[in-house]
C-alpha cells in the first residue's frame, strides 16, 4: 500500500492518484494539514517532499513494468521439444 498525504490543493496530487490508478497498486492520496508533501509505502520509511515523491514513483513504475515484463507466464515455449 501506498499513502501519499499532501496539503492542501497540490497540484501534483491528481496526478500521482492518476499514475498510482494506472499502476493498480494498492493506494491512499489524501489532504493533510502539514505543509510538505509525504509518501510511505507499506508502513515503512517514507518520502518528503515533491521531486522525493516524484522520484519513488518513477522508480516504482520502472520496477513494476520490468517485473511485468520477466513474467515467466509471458513466453510462449515450443512444447514439442
Amino acid at each position: 500500500m501506498i499513502i501519499i498525504k499532501h496539503p492542501k490543493d497540490l497540484s501534483q496530487a491528481s496526478e500521482w492518484k492518476e499514475r498510482l490508478e494506472k499502476m493498480t497498486v494498492p493506494h491512499l492520496v489524501l489532504e493533510s494539514s502539514k505543509p510538505v508533501a509525504e509518501l510511505v509505502e507499506n508502513n515503512r520509511n517514507g518520502v518528503i517532499g515533491i521531486e522525493a515523491i516524484n522520484t519513488f514513483l518513477n522508480q516504482y513504475e520502472k520496477d513494476l513494468k520490468g517485473w511485468n515484463q520477466d513474467r515467466c507466464d509471458k513466453w510462449f515455449f515450443d512444447e514439442s521439444d
